[in-house]
C-alpha cells in the first residue's frame, strides 16, 4: 500500500482540509469529525486502495483501513500539514447538530482510545503472572514477580493520572494540568487518610474520603471542568503572566471541587453502574451472554461499543473483575471462525487471500478485516457468526467466565481471564466459550453461509480434476529473461511476486489480457491490472524509473478502465530513458502469487506482443 497516496485520496474524498474539524485513529479506523458529513462520496472512498469500508457512527465519519491505519494516519497528518498531537477535540464549536449520545460516544472513544493498547498489554502481563503463580513457576515473594507485577499494576493504580492526561487532550485543555489533577486524587497523603479514616476538611467543609486509585469517572469529569475553567481564565489573563497564572488558578479552583463534589458524586455513579450491570448479569448469565454476545459485533460496526468501555473498566476497578467482557470476548473468535471457513472453501482469487489474512488478524484480536472484508460483504456469514458468538456468550455466562483486567480480543488476551488465585472453572468455561464460538462459526458458515460462484462456461474442468490454467500474454516486444536476472532485488528475489522480465525493443506496452486497470502510477512507469479470471498483474517499466517523475512516459488508460487484450496501455521513449542512465528491463509480476500453485514463465527467448508469457495454475 502507498500510504501517502491512500491518505491523499481519502482526504480529497472527504472534502479536503476545509471539511475536517479533527481526525484521530483507533486500531483499524481513521475517525473524522467533519463539518459536512454529506460531502464525502462513500462509494468512491471504498474503492481507494487500502480502504476496507466506510462507517458513520457516533458523529464520526470512520474510514476502516485495518492493521496499516497508524501509517496511513501519519501520512494523512503530513498531507494535512498537521503535527501529531495537534488534533485536540474541536467539537465544541460545531456539534449543535450532533445528538447527545453521539457526543458521549465521541468523548469516551477519544479519552480511552489512546490507552486501550497499553491497558490490554498490562492486563495480559497480570494474567501471565497469575498463570505462573498458579502453576508454581513463581511466587509472589520473588523479586522478578514483584517488579513485573508493579509494572502491570501501575497503570491501574495510577489510572487517574493517565486518564487525566488523555481526557485533557480530548477536552482541549492542558493535558499536563489534568494529569496533575489525577495525581492529586491518588497522592499518598490522600490515600493514607482514607485508609486510616483520618478526618479532613477544606475551609471547614468536610471532605468525603474515598480511595481514588484505579478510578475512572471522577478524573474524566474533573478534566472536563478543568478544560472549561482553563479556557475561561485564558481569555482574561494578562499575556505576561498567562503561562503560570492560568494553570495556577485552574488547579486552585478545580481541585477542591473534585474532592468535595465531583469525586463523591462520580463514585456513587461508578458504584451504581457496577451494581446495575451485575444485577442484569445475575438475572440470567446465560441469557445475558446470548443476547449481548449475539449483538456485540453489530454494535461494534456502528462504533457504539465505546459507550460500554467505561462500564467494563468500572467493573474491573470497582469489583476487581468484569463478567460482561467474559461473555463478549468469544465474539471475535466467532467472526474469525467464519472467515476461516471462507478461506478454506472459497475459490475466488480475490476473496481467498483476504479471508486468510483476516483469519490471522482475527486470532490476533483485530476483527475489522474479517467483518468488513469477508463476512459482511458475503452477508450470511456475518449473521451466522453473530449466532455463534451468542452461543459462545451463553456458555461463558453459564460457566461464570470473568475478566480480571481490560481485554481486547484475540489469543493474547486470554491470560486476562485467569483468576489471580489460580485457574478455576470460570477460566475453563471461558476457554470452552472461545472454542464453541470459533467452531460453530466455522461449521455454520462452511455448511450454510457461503457458496462458491459457479465456474465460468469458458473454463474447462476435466474429469481428471486438472487444475484450471490461466494465461498472461506478453505486453511488449523484446528479449525475455528470467525474473531472477533483474538487477533490482525487490523483483529478482520474488518478494513482489513471481513472473518474468522483458528487455523492450520498442516503446509501447499493450494489455496482456482482458480485464480492468486497477492502478496507474502517477509517474506512469508502472500499471496494475486484474484479469477477468482474477490474475493481478504489475507491469513495471524500467528500474528506478520512478525518479523520472513521468518524463518520457505517456499513459493511454486510467484507473477503472476496462481493457481488452492488445489495447495500448502506455508509450515510452526507450532511447531517452537509457540516455538518462536507466535500465529499461521491465518486470511483469503476478502480485497475488500466493493464490496460485504454479506460475510458469516461458523460456528465455525473443518474444512478441501477444505471445504466451506466463502460465498460471
Amino acid at each position: 500500500m502507498d500510504y501517502q497516496k491512500t491518505a491523499k485520496e481519502v482526504l480529497r474524498s472527504v472534502g479536503g482540509n476545509d471539511n475536517v474539524n479533527s481526525v484521530i485513529h483507533c486500531v483499524t479506523r481513521l475517525r473524522f469529525k467533519l463539518k459536512d458529513n454529506q460531502l464525502p462520496d462513500k462509494e468512491k472512498i471504498k474503492q481507494i486502495d487500502g480502504v476496507i469500508t466506510v462507517v458513520e457512527s457516533g458523529g464520526q465519519f470512520q474510514v476502516v483501513i485495518g492493521n496499516e491505519v497508524p501509517k496511513v494516519y501519519e501520512a494523512l497528518l503530513d498531507t494535512m500539514g498537521v503535527k501529531p498531537g495537534d488534533q485536540a477535540a474541536e467539537d465544541d464549536q460545531k456539534n449543535e447538530k450532533v445528538s447527545l449520545f453521539s457526543r458521549f460516544v465521541d468523548v469516551i472513544s477519544g479519552v480511552f482510545m489512546p490507552v486501550v493498547g497499553v491497558l490490554a498489554a498490562v492486563g495480559i502481563l497480570k494474567g501471565l503472572l497469575a498463570l505462573c503463580t498458579s502453576l508454581g513457576w513463581m511466587t509472589d515473594q520473588m523479586g522478578t514477580y514483584k517488579i513485573l507485577y508493579a509494572t502491570a499494576d501501575a497503570m491501574f493504580y495510577f489510572f487517574p493520572v493517565i486518564l487525566g492526561f488523555s481526557a485533557g487532550k480530548k477536552f482541549g485543555g492542558n493535558p499536563y494540568l489534568s494529569a496533575v489533577l489525577g495525581a492529586a486524587l491518588v497522592y499518598p497523603t490522600m490515600t493514607s487518610a482514607f485508609t486510616d479514616k483520618t478526618a479532613l476538611s477544606f475551609l471547614t467543609i468536610p471532605v468525603v474520603l474515598i480511595n481514588y486509585t484505579s478510578s475512572v469517572i471522577p478524573i474524566i469529569i474533573g478534566a472536563f471542568l478543568a478544560a472549561k475553567v482553563e479556557k475561561f481564565i485564558s481569555k482574561y489573563a494578562p499575556a505576561s503572566i498567562k503561562m503560570f497564572i492560568v494553570p495556577f488558578l485552574t488547579l486552585v479552583i478545580i481541585s477542591p471541587i473534585v474532592f468535595l463534589v465531583v469525586g463523591p458524586i462520580a463514585t456513587i455513579i461508578s458504584d451504581g453502574l457496577a451494581k446495575g450491570s451485575m444485577w442484569i448479569y445475575q438475572l440470567s448469565p446465560a441469557i445475558a451472554g446470548l443476547i449481548l454476545a449475539g449483538f456485540w459485533q453489530g454494535i461494534i460496526i456502528f462504533g457504539l461499543h465505546w459507550a460500554f468501555i467505561p462500564i467494563l473498566l468500572n467493573n474491573v476497578v470497582t469489583n476487581g473483575f468484569d463478567p460482561i467482557n467474559g461473555m463478549l470476548f468469544c465474539t471475535t473468535f466467532a467472526q474469525t471462525g467464519a472467515a476461516f471457513a471462507i478461506a478454506l472453501k472459497s475459490r475466488d482469487p480475490k476473496l481467498k487471500p483476504i479471508a486468510t489474512s483476516a483469519t490471522i488478524a482475527g486470532l490476533m484480536g483485530v476483527t475489522e478485516p474479517a467483518i468488513y472484508g469477508v463476512t459482511l460483504p458475503t452477508k450470511k456469514p456475518f449473521i451466522l457468526a453473530s449466532i455463534a458468538g451468542g452461543i459462545g456468550g451463553a456458555v461463558a455466562g453459564l460457566l461464570g467466565s470473568t475478566a480480571y483486567g481490560f481485554a481486547s480480543g484475540g489469543i493474547f488476551g486470554i491470560p486476562l481471564f485467569i483468576n489471580p488465585k489460580g485457574i478455576d472453572t470460570g477460566f475453563i468455561g471461558f476457554i470452552i466459550s472461545l472454542v464453541v464460538a470459533f467452531v460453530v462459526g466455522f461449521i455454520l458458515t462452511y455448511l450454510f453461509g457461503y457458496k462458491n460462484a459457479k465456474p465460468s462456461p469458458d473454463i474447462k474442468i476435466a474429469n481428471e480434476s486438472k487444475e484450471e490454467e490461466k494465461t498472461v500474454f506478453s505486453p511488449l516486444n523484446g528479449e525475455l529473461i528470467r525474473l531472477t536476472a533483474v538487477k533490482d532485488e525487490a523483483f529478482s528475489s520474488g518478494s513482489m511476486g513471481q513472473g518474468a522480465a522483458i528487455i523492450p525493443l520498442e516503446g509501447v506496452a499493450y494489455a496482456p489480457f482482458n480485464g480492468t486497470v486497477v492502478t496507474v502510477f502517477k509517474t506512469k512507469h508502472a500499471i496494475g491490472l486484474i484479469s477477468e479470471d482474477g490474475v493481478e498483474l504489475l507491469i513495471h517499466i524500467g528500474i528506478n524509473t520512478v525518479s523520472l517523475k513521468g518524463k518520457h512516459f505517456t499513459s493511454f488508460v486510467s484507473e477503472g478502465d476496462t481493457i481488452r487484450k492488445g489495447d495500448k496501455l502506455v508509450e515510452f521513449d526507450p532511447k531517452a530513458i537509457v540516455d538518462e542512465g536507466y535500465d529499461l528491463t521491465t518486470s511483469v509480476i503476478v502480485t497475488n502469487t500466493a493464490v496460485y500453485t504454479d506460475i510458469l514463465a516461458e523460456e528465455s527467448k525473443d518474444i512478441h506482443v501477444g505471445d504466451r508469457l506466463l502460465r498460471i495454475r
